[in-house]
């Protein structure tokens, strides 16, 4: 008895759903399918089918015969200089047709012209006659050329060998902030937007609606590289070398100032160990004013205490009284109403008048408001100058460019 371990296609069930593809791709064996696209896959990369080629492109046919030269071994030539394998990958697999051999090619503007109208363009030239927009065209391509053909001297020798001036003085930076200005100053109002946009295409200065919304400010005032401080070098001069030591002092001097105002917080706060206080000092105090524990008693304690007692028995008194001679609670009579009203429409009308009365016043407190006002409009000034100084001073920091500060 031997066993079958090949293993073949899934045993189909004959009484199965094929109403949707997903039982159809489920219940039906297409593995004759997926062999024959997988042999035409192969075929396709070893350079076609077998059965479509003709002798010749298998077998070569030997006219030459047998010479010496060719009973010779020939020489092994040295390597030839071969394309980059990233640019093999362009060139498309070996053996393999191109799938679109008939490409699609813009065509000329020329090209594109209805024959009729090239006809047409054509007698009339020969006649003499040119559309504006032809003369037009020819005169800009003839002063393109003029004005390339001026500037080839200046694009064949643009990098600089000799630098016979300083690239950083001021002479040069106001000559170009000169025409910079003059630039500025013509009038482009009456050229449209898509003309200029077209000029700065062409002449490489067209910037994005995007890049100019982008900050190109710096998030810090630091250079990109620190130049160390002239009195740092091996020679420096006696003045550079005497401020970075003074700036160096002044660093040391506000160390030590933080040391002391430290120690003044913690060590200076609390009592020496000879001043500190012991369960004796306690004790002492805890026993003031009590005689039986020995301590000391506080002068004019007894009149104040037998003053105290004389008021609170008064004062028991007269609570006495008043809950003794306590009358039943009486509502108001018609009349103690109407007088409470009167009193309260009174109170009303000298409370107006008394606003009226301020109101008046207050003219003549104008001044005073003023001074008050412009107070205020300092104290506003001051408090935005020092909110910009704030800024300035975190600008003077390294920028903060994630969610972690540089250290």
């Amino acid at each position: 008895m031997t066993l079958n371990m090949v293993a073949g296609p899934p045993k189909i069930s004959r009484k199965v759903a094929k109403k949707s593809k997903k039982n159809w791709r489920k219940n039906i064996d297409i593995t004759a399918v997926e062999d024959a696209l997988e042999e035409q896959r192969f075929e396709e990369r070893i350079g076609g089918s077998f059965a479509t080629k003709e002798s010749k492109d298998f077998f070569v046919l030997d006219t030459g015969g047998e010479t010496e030269e060719g009973t010779k071994k020939k020489k092994k030539k040295n390597k030839e200089i071969k394309p980059f394998k990233c640019f093999s990958l362009l060139e498309g697999l070996p053996g393999v047709p191109d799938p679109a051999p008939q490409r699609d090619r813009i065509k000329t503007a020329d090209e594109r012209m209805n024959p009729v109208v090239k006809k047409k363009k054509q007698l009339l030239e020969s006649q003499g006659f040119v559309s504006q927009k032809d003369k037009v065209a020819k005169l800009n391509r003839e002063k393109h050329l003029l004005a390339k053909k001026a500037t080839e001297l200046d694009r064949k020798t643009r990098r600089r060998t000799e630098f016979d001036f300083d690239l950083w003085g001021e002479e040069n930076n106001q000559g170009a902030v000169a025409e910079n200005k003059e630039k500025k100053g013509v009038d482009n109002s009456w050229i449209e937007k898509e003309t200029k946009v077209h000029t700065d295409t062409w002449t490489s200065k067209h910037r994005p609606k995007e890049g100019l919304k982008r900050n190109q400010k710096s998030k810090t005032l630091l250079p990109a590289v620190e130049v160390p401080h002239p009195g740092q070098s091996y020679n420096p001069a006696l003045a550079d070398h005497q401020d970075i030591l003074w700036k160096a002092a002044m660093v040391e001097i506000d160390k030590e100032k933080e040391q002391l105002r430290i120690e003044r917080l913690t060590t200076g706060m609390f009592p020496k160990k000879s001043d500190a206080p012991n369960e004796e000092t306690y004790f002492k105090e805890m026993a003031v004013g009590i005689p039986e524990l020995g301590g000391e008693q506080p002068e004019d304690s007894d009149e104040d205490s037998h003053e105290k007692e004389g008021e609170k028995g008064e004062e028991g008194e007269e609570e006495k009284e008043k809950v003794d001679g306590a009358t039943p609670f009486k509502p108001k009579t018609r009349k103690q109403k109407r007088n409470q009203v009167r009193r309260d429409k009174i109170q009303r009308i000298n409370k107006g008048l008394k606003m009226e009365k301020l109101k008046e016043e207050g003219i003549f407190t104008l001044k005073s408001i003023k001074k008050e006002m412009n107070a205020r409009e300092e104290e506003t000034k001051a408090r935005q100058k020092r909110k910009a100084e704030r800024e300035i001073e975190k600008l003077k920091n390294p920028a903060q460019l994630s969610n972690y500060k540089y250290e």
